[in-house]
């Protein structure tokens, strides 16, 4: 409810995610809302770290049904897995051209094309995460061309139609 811009991740809150990640990323930006939808076993650890920590921008909002109506109020994606198979939640941002910062491992950058329809740092590097952020964040053209081509990356690729496709032939060519 306040004038900030949003930056969304959608996850269980596990270890695969990575959610501490983000909550250091969050205490560097703290100009930005953390909005985190997802539970899972790390729920109550997350609470207690951005208590003990002082870090009062990121939202725990647990699991939600409807995610779509958060990602329509995002202004950014965050992932910060350390390792995804073929990542839903990307792809969910992706198709309503959310930009992409995204941890630089499996799942992400095939999903992801580097500095074209999002930004993917190295695993760990708080720096770059945030500095791919802000780039986004502060510079309308290159925010509008990174959202432009998320969505038409995602329309290109990953739409329900080519990804039909893409499982059937797969299948054809082991029957």
């Amino acid at each position: 409810k306040n004038q900030k811009k949003n930056i969304i991740s959608i996850c269980r809150l596990v270890d695969q995610k990575n959610i501490f990640e983000i909550f250091k990323i969050a205490k560097k930006l703290k100009i930005y809302n953390f909005i985190v939808l997802g539970d899972g076993y790390l729920f109550d650890k997350a609470k207690i770290y951005l208590k003990s920590n002082n870090i009062n921008n990121v939202y725990l909002l647990g699991r939600q049904l409807e995610v779509f109506k958060y990602l329509y109020e995002s202004d950014l994606f965050l992932s910060t897995s350390l390792y995804e198979g073929h990542p839903i939640s990307i792809l969910e941002a992706m198709s309503i051209g959310l930009p992409i910062v995204a941890s630089k491992v499996t799942g992400n950058i095939d999903t992801i094309r580097n500095n074209f329809s999002g930004f993917l740092y190295q695993l760990g590097d708080i720096k770059e995460a945030t500095c791919c952020i802000e780039k986004i964040m502060k510079d309308c053209d290159l925010n509008f061309r990174i959202s432009n081509n998320s969505y038409s990356s995602h329309r290109k690729f990953f739409s329900t139609t080519k990804m039909k496709k893409s499982y059937i032939s797969l299948y054809e060519k082991y029957i």
